[in-house]
C-alpha cells in the first residue's frame, strides 16, 4: 500500500466504543493525533493509560473527527444527541486505515455471508 494524505492527522478525535476496533484505532492514532476515548461501560479496565473523557466533557469539546465502533447504534446510545448533531464528523475504523494508505482491493468483513459477497463481487 502507498501512503497518501489523510483527514485524521493532527486532529482532535473522539473514539467511541472500546472493543477491539476502538482500542486498535486508538493505538494507531495516538501518536498522530489528539485522541480521546469514551465507552458506555464505566468499568473500563485498560492496560494502557489513554485519555478517557466523560460524557459531560464530550458535550463541551469540539472534536474534528468522531470514530465509532461498528456495534454502536447512534439512535440508541448515550451519545445519541451529540452524534446526531455531528453526523458529518463520524467515521469508522476502516475510514482511518484507508485515509493513511491507498488500497486497490476490497475488504469483506462480518460474521456471515463473506464468501457469497465475494462471489457476487467477482462475478
Amino acid at each position: 500500500m502507498k501512503k497518501i494524505n489523510n483527514i485524521f492527522l493532527g486532529k482532535k478525535i473522539l473514539v467511541y466504543g472500546l472493543g477491539k476496533s476502538g482500542i486498535s484505532t486508538y493505538k494507531f492514532l495516538k501518536k498522530k493525533s489528539d485522541v480521546y476515548l469514551f465507552d458506555d461501560n464505566h468499568k473500563i479496565n485498560l492496560k494502557f493509560n489513554p485519555k478517557i473523557i466523560s460524557l459531560k466533557q464530550i458535550k463541551n469539546t469540539n472534536f474534528d473527527r468522531i470514530i465509532i465502533s461498528p456495534g454502536i447504534d447512534i439512535s440508541n446510545c448515550k451519545l445519541s444527541i451529540f452524534l446526531k448533531k455531528n453526523l458529518s464528523k463520524i467515521h469508522t475504523d476502516l475510514d482511518v486505515l484507508f485515509s493513511f494508505y491507498e488500497n486497490k482491493s476490497v475488504t469483506i468483513t462480518g460474521t456471515n455471508g463473506k464468501s457469497t459477497t465475494a462471489k457476487i463481487l467477482h462475478d
